[in-house]
């Protein structure tokens, strides 16, 4: 998540759907002021190799005592994080600030998306995931939040998004949303890759079961953005 007081824009991070490197990418952009998230090590790295900013002004502010009270309790401060939902950052940064500043964020099809997220969680570093676990079964054991976007990016049901960018359309779409806020085109840096090692179309992977819960928990994703399940089975 990025939160540019210096530009009036929020990035609202949604999952599996290229956002760390758009944060690197944005970070570039910000001024000492605005919130910036910390990510992963390895793309920290990155960010840093291209000499953008990293995570900054992300905890809270707190009284004193209250920050010294957290210490002594041994309870951590409260930070922004990566994936903040929309409501939580509204409620964080003030009402005026969120409803005046332009929010983005971008979508995917969520049957292609729930694959990528399966793969990461299968095989990214430290992964709790069994090597065992098939699609159906981390659909069936996984929370609704878990395979839907749509929280992350409305406050009670109604979306608070100016622009949504598609995974699909990523590069022009990305670019031409920058461009109409004033920047320059960007080129993504290939961060958090290589997780899902194999290439297969996401169809292939579904049975009807796990095809239906999709639709059903991602029911105003597919009905907003128009997305449908390109079935390649035989």
């Amino acid at each position: 998540m990025i939160v540019s007081h210096e530009h009036r824009f929020i990035f609202i991070k949604t999952r599996k759907t290229a956002g760390t490197s758009i944060e690197i990418s944005l970070s570039k952009y910000c001024g000492p002021n605005d919130i910036i998230t910390p990510i992963a090590e390895v793309d920290e790295k990155i960010r840093e190799s291209l000499g953008h900013k990293g995570p900054q002004n992300y905890k809270i502010n707190e009284t004193k005592l209250l920050n010294n009270l957290f210490l002594i309790l041994g309870f951590k401060s409260k930070e922004h994080y990566n994936h903040s939902p929309a409501k939580l950052i509204r409620e964080r940064i003030g009402i005026s600030y969120f409803n005046s500043y332009f929010k983005f964020c971008v979508v995917r099809n969520p049957w292609d998306r729930v694959v990528s997220l399966y793969y990461w969680r299968l095989n990214r570093p430290n992964a709790k995931l069994p090597k065992n676990t098939s699609l159906a079964d981390f659909i069936k054991k996984s929370k609704t939040n878990e395979l839907t976007d749509s929280h992350i990016y409305t406050i009670d049901q109604m979306s608070v998004i100016d622009r949504f960018i598609k995974y699909e359309n990523l590069n022009m779409e990305l670019n031409k949303c920058l461009n109409e806020i004033g920047f320059d085109d960007i080129e993504l840096p290939n961060a958090k890759s290589g997780t899902r090692n194999i290439k297969s179309h996401y169809s292939l992977l579904y049975d009807d079961a796990s095809i239906r819960k999709i639709a059903d928990i991602c029911s105003w994703e597919i009905e907003k953005f128009g997305y449908e399940f390109d079935d390649r089975r035989e």
